[in-house]
């Protein structure tokens, strides 16, 4: 799928209370939700200022390449120059050890840890920063981790300004307002009523609630990302391996609105297909069968992957998934893929009317 597909290990408990009672007309407190949205959106800035660095650094690795315009000796003169080129020692390490698909585009923050447990050891510490210095602290000691030079060297760069909180808490308060907006055309319709008006795209409530409700749950839990990739099901297929049995369409997580709007659960599916899109879930009780999945198939996908020529895709796919399962398992949450929702310090292009 091209695009953004996102993996979380998602919070049972925020579907269950926060949107089921959204979705069904009923108040909430939000005050809870916005407090920690906020948390993790300022230590997601912070941290990204870190790899950030590291990309024109780690491009100062290799030499200029010759201008393609300019004139002919000009240009030998330039392809001879690369042939001694020697890049500064730090450039060449952060060029030697950066990886963007995981370190800036991949895990929820900027990790730089090898296994999983350790991975999920430190998104929980980036969760729980409660200020710019503490997450900081732990950015400096992930890029100390990926090289003692470049944590004592590097600074991070300069991120686009964050904006004020307020703007920011009013922004979430939008987004829980159209689930409740949504859940609303649905009772209407349902009820035989006039629907409200359809508003953007034009998307069918039963389809768009269950984004909006993932991308509210993204607001407050880490999520990892991948580009231009497809969903687990998607993947197994594609290699020959049987999609583990585990594996179903969100419904658990709008048990309530898929039973009072059965276009809902029709709407929900394995595969992600759509640019905003929720696609496979697994249960809590069941994220010990998938990380063994990946233990025992992953070489599988991987192999089928590399004879077509996507090997190294793969690897690093599977391997945000498993980190993102391992997460999981020890929080006590289920795993669900979804595609469009970017990382909360990110900004966004959302419907006018959203």
């Amino acid at each position: 799928m091209r695009g953004i597909l996102s993996f979380h290990p998602v919070d049972l408990a925020f579907f269950d209370e926060t949107i089921a009672a959204l979705a069904g007309g009923r108040k909430i407190n939000p005050e809870a939700f916005l407090q920690t949205a906020t948390r993790i959106r300022r230590s997601a800035w912070v941290a990204r200022g870190f790899p950030e660095a590291l990309v024109p650094l780690a491009a100062a690795a290799e030499a200029p390449r010759p201008d393609a315009a300019s004139k002919l000796w000009t240009r030998i003169r330039t392809n001879l120059e690369r042939i001694d080129y020697k890049p500064d020692v730090l450039a060449r390490k952060a060029a030697d050890r950066l990886d963007p698909d995981l370190h800036l585009h991949g895990r929820p923050f900027f990790i730089t840890e090898v296994s999983a447990e350790r991975v999920a050891s430190t998104v929980a510490a980036y969760c729980a920063a409660e200020t710019e210095a503490s997450a900081e602290a732990i950015a400096i000691d992930q890029m100390t981790k990926l090289d003692a030079d470049l944590g004592k060297e590097v600074r991070p760069q300069e991120q686009p300004y964050l904006g004020p909180d307020p703007v920011y808490r009013n922004d979430l308060l939008a987004g829980l307002k159209r689930v409740h907006d949504l859940g609303r055309e649905m009772r209407e319709g349902a009820s035989g009523g006039a629907p409200v008006p359809a508003r953007g795209r034009g998307v069918p409530p039963a389809q768009e609630l269950p984004w909006r409700a993932v991308h509210m749950h993204a607001k407050v839990a880490p999520f990892w990302i991948a580009r231009d990739v497809d969903g687990l099901e998607t993947i197994c297929r594609a290699s020959g391996v049987a999609a583990p049995d585990f594996l179903s369409p969100a419904w658990r997580l709008f048990a309530e609105a898929c039973d009072a709007h059965p276009p809902m659960r029709d709407a929900l599916r394995l595969e992600v297909t759509r640019p905003r899109d929720v696609g496979g879930f697994v249960a809590p009780s069941e994220i010990d069968h998938l990380i063994d999945f990946l233990t025992r198939e992953g070489s599988k996908i991987i192999g089928a992957a590399t004879r077509a020529g996507e090997g190294t895709a793969a690897t690093t796919l599977l391997k945000k998934i498993k980190e993102c399962a391992v997460y999981a398992q020890r929080n006590g949450c289920g795993y669900l893929e979804a595609s469009g929702i970017l990382p909360p310090d990110q900004p966004e292009i959302e419907d006018a009317e959203a």
